[in-house]
């Protein structure tokens, strides 16, 4: 098979209450293209995911936030869940890390409620997202345009409105997403 991500880093955030699945799910699907994932966490040490029935397993974080710049991965993952959205929303550490990303064209996937952290980096203006129902109010208040659709892509962003039934249609697709901005971002 071909390692399109061989030798490459692959950043994902979250912070303790991320979504488990989520990251299983696109670990296991990138690890047949040669991913090397990083967990960045906002603390060192293990942080707790959430299974959707209560606490997870623990991972430990190959980073912490603070110390972490966008110029030393690929490509940007951030998996779902609430608890882990608004306590990555307490730190300027995440806006600058995710704008590393977004301004250098790199890359990023935001599954589900991820995608409200557009907002607080403040890039979501003038983007064209998807993601929870609930959230697309404050999107639109935002300048966001809103798509009814499973995932959106705007340029090197991808989000999208991820379920328990739909995440290995969401997986799948930003598999193909990555695949497909991996030549641009690598001549970048």
């Amino acid at each position: 098979m071909f390692k399109s991500f061989l030798g490459e880093k692959i950043a994902v955030l979250v912070a303790n209450g991320f979504s488990e699945q989520d990251l299983t799910h696109t670990q296991r699907a990138l690890q047949k293209f040669g991913a090397n994932m990083r967990i960045i966490s906002m603390d060192h040490g293990l942080v707790n995911s959430w299974n959707g029935a209560g606490w997870g397993l623990h991972f430990a974080a190959d980073k912490i936030l603070s110390s972490a710049l966008a110029a030393d991965f690929s490509i940007l993952i951030v998996p779902g869940g609430r608890r882990s959205i608004e306590k990555l929303k307490l730190t300027a550490h995440t806006r600058r890390f995710l704008n590393g990303f977004i301004d250098a064209g790199k890359p990023v996937v935001l599954f589900d409620d991820a995608a409200d952290l557009l907002a607080y980096a403040e890039k979501m203006s003038g983007r064209t997202i998807t993601g929870p129902a609930e959230m697309k109010a404050a999107a639109q208040a935002a300048g966001a345009q809103w798509l009814e659709a499973p995932y959106a892509i705007d340029q090197n962003i991808m989000t999208g409105a991820v379920t328990p039934e739909t995440l290995d249609e969401f997986v799948a697709a930003a598999v193909e997403f990555l695949v497909a901005c991996y030549p641009m971002n690598k001549a970048a």
